[in-house]
């Protein structure tokens, strides 16, 4: 890389035919190029003290040849000149006489060169001719040396970047030995044409085309006697002063102390922190990338061109009948709980048989993003669970894995092929673009053509069913009345059923719904996820399914048989129970700590549910009218069951007290391949992680089936502090805590009412009381009653009236602070003096 000056220092043929008459010590002449692009040196001025070449600003338009002078052959044991001590043997005459004849040729066409350069106008920098004459000179003195002084004297002028020709392979051995590997500085013929206006300083490199680019660069190239050498490898390279340390290390010099350099340790770990541990990673429960970016070729893409057919505005404004309006809440879009909205199902399913052509629009616009990308996360951490085997082993048997979509209309098949494909993918690393990829068997269930077609144009070799088969009320075998064969059955390895339970309102045909999709599922391994939204109602259909299973089909060491209860509960049939195991999110097989009862629950706030951000494509930001924010974070509850397989058998896998208590213990100094750690038997985050100030706060479902808060503190272990740090919402945790104590929760009302259906039934009982008063049959407890309850509504308004009246804000009013905290204290007097008086 050169530098290029205004013009060239010789760039014509007066100083092409002066440079020739040099010569190297190789054999014949040899061309070195690019000396154009200027390499100058300054001569060595004494033996202690070396001056450092520079590099010529400018490339030239012609080149630069040197020939390499003969070398006197030195007889055996004749001495050898060194730069302490010169030899006393001198060149002979003849050849002494050469050189100072060739420099007195030098000399006194010096001044003619200049005149001919300044007529061509092609007279460079007068330093740039001084450094090529002197690096002639300092070529000149070669004859002077020998092997081992003219490789000191090199060193001691070039450093550890010396130019190409001006040692030849013996020498450069002999360098090698001494100093090391040098690295040689090639020049190259270069043909730039001449720019007065570019700076001085700047640089060019050449391209690939033949042609030359500028390169910006900062900071200045140092002489390379400002550069300390530095023979130890563990010492950093040498931090620049920045303005600031120099003005504080002028104010601690002023002050007679010195700069301390500290780490400043904030909420955020420092950058020599360690990585995340592997468990850490092992837990993790994420995509990769976190966020969702809807494939185009699979799902944006094809939606795109079935909607173009379409007007846009047709189509949003069907979507906002359908789901709820703006913001599409009544869709897979999870509304926040501000907005206080009723948790209806979605309206558009699947299965529906009559489907008009917008509605199958709205069906793919609104739902299929959020569908997709639920399923995906699910699928991912199904995925890490299971291990590597598990799907491999479905993509290598016959037919490869047979896939029922049953109320996704598509897009968890769309999901499932993504997976497919990159394990495809990992498996096969060769594999080229466009060939085929083992999929199987796919099976998607849509009641309505419209519907069917639209799936169809996204979905190749799938099969369409217009309604689930019922196995429930299927003999499994021969009877009495027939004693035919049974008949064959469709079986499933994987079962995704998103958004179907909200929409059935008994439960007593939810339990149905979910026991024949059990029935549909493989009995040597089959997966059935069912998802629902991220709300109250669906965490409940959720929680509601998962007990049913656990209660009827998947047999646990504590409970194995399953008792039918017929005509009379004396009577009654025990059903054993089959293997099986719950995959995500739950990690025990207990009851749910946060399902309490059966049936709906006013006022809950705590619920399981996670979420997943994803980029909604444009169809749906259309449809959504946000322009300012381009992604969303859907939140789902969802549980993931495997038939007839245990994991927890095979591995040895406990989910009870003891895995809990060695969970907190942590599992930091051991890896994935220990025994004792086991993914399944560990806590998982369901909510976010609290990251306060030196700590952070995990609420946690343990093994045990509790709901623990576990507490890591940055004393408690320096990569366990950094890896909560890092950790999100749904992780499973490996690295142990400090601290943990039960976590109280807000489950709702126990009755199946909140307050204002309370209140209303109160009331509703009061007026009845009156009634029968009116009668005269209503009995001395029951006036008792209504007349604590008219004196507790009387002291409520007595109270009340007691207080200070403090405005209530409007809507875009901006109330300061000091009038908030004066209200505030207005209300602590008056609730005192009340106190007072009430005593």
């Amino acid at each position: 890389m050169l530098s290029r000056p205004s013009a060239s220092s010789a760039s014509c043929p007066h100083a092409r035919q002066l440079l020739r008459s040099r010569a190297y010590r190789n054999a014949g002449s040899r061309q070195v190029h690019g000396v154009t692009g200027g390499l100058a040196t300054q001569q060595k001025r004494n033996a202690t003290q070396r001056r450092p070449y520079s590099v010529a600003s400018q490339p030239s338009s012609c080149k630069f040849y040197f020939s390499k002078p003969t070398v006197p052959q030195w007889a055996p044991g004749q001495r050898a000149m060194s730069t302490a001590a010169p030899s006393a043997e001198t060149p002979q005459p003849s050849e002494t006489h050469h050189i100072n004849a060739l420099i007195e040729r030098i000399n006194a066409n010096e001044d003619e060169m200049a005149q001919l350069m300044n007529d061509l106008d092609m007279m460079g920098d007068p330093e740039d001719m001084e450094g090529i004459r002197e690096f002639v000179e300092f070529l000149s003195e070669r004859d002077q040396h020998s092997p081992e002084s003219w490789v000191h004297l090199v060193r001691q002028q070039f450093g550890d970047t010396i130019p190409e020709g001006v040692l030849d392979e013996s020498e450069m051995k002999l360098y090698t030995s001494l100093y090391g590997e040098p690295i040689v500085q090639e020049i190259f013929e270069e043909s730039i044409a001449e720019d007065d206006e570019q700076d001085s300083d700047q640089l060019y490199r050449e391209d690939r085309d033949a042609n030359w680019e500028e390169i910006k660069y900062e900071e200045e190239v140092k002489a390379e006697d400002d550069v300390p050498v530095v023979y130890d490898m563990e010492v950093g390279p040498e931090e620049e002063e920045t303005i600031a340390m120099r003005r504080t290390r002028e104010v601690a010099e002023q002050l007679g102390g010195e700069v301390m350099l500290e780490q400043f340790e904030n909420e955020a770990v420092p950058d020599s922190a360690p990585r995340s541990h592997p468990l850490t990673t092992e837990g993790k429960f994420q995509t990769d990338p976190s966020t969702i970016h809807l494939p185009k070729s699979t799902v944006t893409g094809p939606i795109s061109v079935i909607l173009s057919e379409f007007s846009n505005r047709h189509i949003a404004d069907t979507a906002h009948r359908l789901f709820g309006g703006a913001g599409l809440p009544h869709s897979t879009t999870t509304a926040p709980p501000r907005a206080q909205l009723p948790q209806l199902p979605i309206p558009l399913t699947a299965s529906q048989h009559f489907m008009g052509e917008m509605e199958a629009n709205a069906f793919l616009a609104a739902l299929y993003p959020g569908i997709y990308a639920s399923t995906l996360s699910v699928l991912v951490e199904i995925r890490k669970r299971l291990g590597t085997d598990w799907i491999r082993e479905l993509i290598s048997q016959e037919g490869g894995p047979n896939v029922l979509d049953a109320s996704g209309g598509g897009a968890g098949i769309l999901a499932w092929r993504d997976i497919v494909r990159a394990e495809w993918e990992t498996m096969v690393p060769d594999h080229p673009d466009g060939a085929p990829i083992p999929y199987g068997r796919s099976t998607v269930l849509t009641g309505s053509d419209t519907l069917r077609l639209r799936a169809s144009a996204m979905l190749d070799n799938t099969t369409f069913l217009p309604r689930l088969p019922d196995y429930l009320h299927v003999r499994e075998g021969p009877t009495l009345h027939d004693t035919r064969a049974a008949p064959k059955r469709k079986q499933f390895d994987v079962i995704i059923a998103p958004h179907s339970l909200l929409n059935i309102e008994e439960d007593y045909e939810r339990k149905a719904y979910v026991e024949n999709l059990w029935a549909l599922l493989n009995p040597n391994g089959g997966i059935l996820i069912l998802l629902e939204k991220g709300r109250q109602k669906g965490f409940e259909a959720i929680a509601g399914a998962r007990e049913m299973l656990l209660k009827r089909h998947i047999a646990s060491p504590d409970s194995t048989e399953y008792a039918t209860a017929l005509e009379s509960p004396v009577e009654s049939e025990t059903v054993a129970k089959e293997p099986g195991m719950i995959i995500a999110p739950c990690t025990n097989h207990s009851t749910c700590p946060m399902h309490n009862t059966s049936g709906p629950t006013k006022g809950r706030k705590d619920y399981c549910h996670f979420e997943q951000r994803y980029i909604r494509p444009a169809f749906l930001q259309r449809i959504m009218g946000a322009k300012d924010r381009n992604h969303e974070d859907i939140k789902f509850s969802y549980v993931a069951v495997q038939r007839g397989v245990d994991m927890r058998q095979k591995r040895g896998i406990r989910q009870d007290a003891e895995a809990t208590d060695a969970a907190f213990e942590g599992f930091e100094h051991q890896d994935e391949s220990s025994r004792e750690f086991q993914p399944l038997a560990l806590p998982r985050a369901v909510y976010p992680p609290l990251k306060r100030r030196g700590h952070v706060i995990f609420d946690l479902c343990t093994p045990a089936g509790k709901i623990e808060r576990w507490t890591v503190p940055r004393s408690f272990s320096r990569q366990a502090y950094r890896d909560a740090r890092k950790s999100h919402w749904g992780d499973l945790w490996a690295l142990g805590a400090k601290t943990r104590i039960p976590r109280k929760l807000n489950l709702g009302d126990k009755h199946g009412e909140g307050k204002k259906e309370r209140l209303a039934r109160r009331a509703a009982d009061k007026a009845a009381m009156r009634e029968v008063d009116e009668e005269g049959d209503i009995d001395e407890h029951a006036r008792d009653e209504e007349e604590d309850d008219e004196e507790e509504l009387a002291d409520g308004k007595r109270n009340r009236s007691a207080l200070p009246e403090i405005p209530m804000r409007k809507k875009g009013q901006n109330i300061p602070s000091w009038k908030k905290h004066a209200d505030k204290k207005k209300i602590r007097q008056a609730m005192r003096k009340r106190s007072a008086e009430d005593l």
